[in-house]
């Protein structure tokens, strides 16, 4: 199997709509945009699950590896009460006192990008729900996915992660700091 047509696309590409008819949009389509940033938050997410892999944070990358299952998987099916759970434990764990944050480690600031690409997917939902509501094409409804509230509650997560990443590598670099000093 070819990933390819042949055929050129002409800034089009096929998509199935909500009513589950198949027409071309372009490629600049709201809803496409949509699915670019989905894909490219997975992409984010798997560089942070390897993050915390490779910083022995196994845990961390279990939370991360779970919600990329979730990501591309039907609306109804999303487990929002999962992920407000997972963030109540970090927020005990590790209490935020402000937003702005200087990320010093890899894995933090790995994990807060992927945080943005998050909040970008819910603006461009949100777009692309205001300007969609059009039938486009030859009938070809396209409506936009419910997720806007898994994918808040994902950015608030990933906010966390970063700040549990960060304090954690804070912690160690003062324990070999201390480890080392001259008596």
């Amino acid at each position: 199997m070819s990933i390819t047509t042949k055929e050129g696309d002409d800034g089009f590409t096929d998509f199935i709509g909500s009513n589950g008819n198949i027409g071309r949009v372009r490629k600049d389509h709201p809803i496409i945009e949509v699915l670019g940033s989905l894909d490219e938050l997975d992409a984010n997410l798997a560089l942070c699950e390897i993050a915390l892999q490779s910083d022995g944070n196994g845990h961390f990358s279990g939370l991360i590896k779970k919600a990329r299952k979730e990501l591309f998987i039907s609306d109804s099916h999303l487990n929002t009460n999962w992920l407000e759970q997972q963030i109540l434990e970090l927020e005990k764990e590790n209490p935020i006192q402000d937003f702005v944050r200087t990320w010093t480690n890899i894995t933090a600031a790995t994990i807060n990008a992927a945080r943005t690409i998050c909040r970008r997917c819910e603006r461009a939902m949100i777009y692309a729900e205001a300007s969609s509501s059009a039938e486009t094409g030859k009938n070809l409804k396209i409506t936009v996915p419910s997720s806007l509230h898994w994918l808040n509650r994902l950015s608030d997560l990933l906010f966390l992660l970063a700040v549990s990443a960060e304090r954690t590598a804070v912690k160690k670099i003062t324990q070999i700091h201390s480890d080392h000093q001259p008596i």
